[in-house]
């Protein structure tokens, strides 16, 4: 794969950093920060315990940032992800820290930090905004907001009734993440909307996606400000065949494409 992508001058992103994280809050919600209610959403059991402190995650870390610089076609790191809304801004120093060592071992390669938001109906703002308290600018260079659909609707949906411009969302994410010291000039934004849509799981349905929908979408990023635009879709236990992807879908295929080219003309 690596000599794939250097022939083929594709670049990476790696994750890695951001799953540490995740078993790090993961054991800390089994443990000194326990969800409100008893009910733990976040992770039903402790994954891998052993990452227990901050300690150990910047050993793993360091470990990580050690490969990455031995392998050019990696050009970011993706260090946060999602985060429970009972535990907000506890990734914050831990951040600063990796940030430190990230530049000190690969120092062209932005941390970037992920936050997510929901499309919700006109006017309407789904959004935590405490998630923002992990945010600064000592421990984040560029930040991604990932911005999906509701999760486990019961009944298809077209997602007609919901607001894919983001016209209210992306303002709000910014004024939360404005008090936390972020600007779009010292943070740039890179724009992740959804692709994939239709019945997964056992009766639960992703609402969208048409083209329309994707461009509207990849519009609002970068009007909004993004300097880069991407999509997500994944595969795990719970997706079913049916479920569309840019793979399987020529909709959803075009809808990227058309997203990416109303980005270029943007920015021009």
């Amino acid at each position: 794969m690596a000599k794939a992508f250097q022939r083929d001058g594709i670049v990476a992103i790696d994750g890695a950093i951001s799953s540490e994280l995740q078993y790090w809050e993961c054991h800390r919600t089994h443990t000194v920060a326990p969800p409100p209610g008893g009910r733990n959403d976040y992770c039903h059991n402790d994954e891998k315990p052993k990452v227990d402190s901050q300690a150990v995650v910047l050993k793993y870390v360091a470990a990580e940032l050690d490969r990455d610089a031995l392998r050019p076609y990696v050009r970011g790191l993706w260090v946060l992800d999602d985060w429970p809304y009972w535990d907000y801004g506890s990734a914050r120093e831990l951040l600063q820290k990796i940030h430190a060592l990230a530049q000190a071992k690969v120092p062209n390669d932005p941390a970037i930090c992920g936050f997510a938001a929901t499309l919700a109906r006109p006017g309407r703002v789904a959004w935590q905004r405490g998630l923002a308290l992990n945010y600064s600018n000592d421990g984040c260079d560029m930040v991604g907001w990932y911005v999906y659909t509701p999760f486990g609707r019961r009944k298809p949906s077209t997602g007609a009734d919901l607001d894919w411009s983001m016209h209210s969302l992306l303002p709000a994410m910014g004024n939360s993440l404005a008090k936390q010291g972020w600007t779009l000039a010292r943070a740039p934004l890179l724009g992740i909307g959804q692709a994939w849509s239709g019945r997964y799981g056992d009766g639960f349905y992703q609402p969208g996606l048409s083209r329309k929908q994707m461009l509207e979408q990849a519009r609002g990023f970068c009007e909004y400000g993004a300097n880069a635009i991407a999509w997500w879709a994944w595969d795990d236990g719970a997706y079913l065949p049916k479920t569309k992807t840019p793979e399987s879908s020529r909709t959803i295929d075009d809808g990227i494409g058309e997203g990416i080219a109303a980005c270029h003309s943007i920015w021009k």
